[in-house]
């Protein structure tokens, strides 16, 4: 739904800007103005609740096991074991749709707060359909964040994720994530 939002408003300012050109093509000043001010309306109240939305969105945190899906790929936290240094983070990714082997578009690993991000092998690979493949990642922990708090979040999706309202790539949006 929230991306329809984002077609809509890119739609509707092209048409707003086409019209705003043809109006000065044929010297309709007035018409050209009011055509460009809708336009520059339409953008900023987008931008508005883009960024409200965001501001307004809470962290959830997911229980180890839960999955977190964006689309038909979807990751998930099954174990957390302490080390000397921090912890060692299981992960289960696995594409839940029935079609066709498909590839993360830009999966992304961070340790919040802060966002330091987080490198997991094999977080972008290729999977075939309903397959499940487990992931290690060792979470250091010692340089001050400390065990309690400490969340690890996966986010997936490059553009036009970073525009669309309510998406957790969005500006300022809160990230659901499992406790470390």
């Amino acid at each position: 739904m929230t991306a329809l939002l984002l077609i809509v408003a890119v739609l509707g300012t092209v048409v707003l800007l086409v019209a705003t050109l043809v109006a000065a093509l044929r010297r309709r000043g007035r018409s050209a103005w009011r055509r460009a001010v809708a336009a520059a309306v339409l953008v900023v109240a987008y931008a508005v609740a883009l960024v409200a939305v965001g501001a307004a969105s809470h962290p959830r945190t997911l229980a180890d096991g839960q999955w977190k899906c964006f689309d038909d790929w979807c990751v998930t936290v099954t174990a957390v074991a302490p080390t000397a240094d921090g912890r060692d983070v299981t992960l289960q990714v696995r594409n839940a749709g029935r079609g066709r082997a498909q590839r993360p578009d830009a999966p992304h690993a961070s340790l919040e707060p802060g966002g330091r991000p987080l490198e997991v092998d094999g977080l972008d690979q290729r999977l075939e359909p309903g397959q499940t493949v487990t992931l290690h990642a060792s979470v250091p922990l010692a340089d001050g964040t400390g065990a309690s708090g400490a969340r690890l979040v996966v986010t997936e999706g490059g553009w036009p994720s970073r525009v669309v309202i309510g998406d957790e790539n969005s500006p300022g949006h809160a990230h659901a994530g499992w406790t470390l």
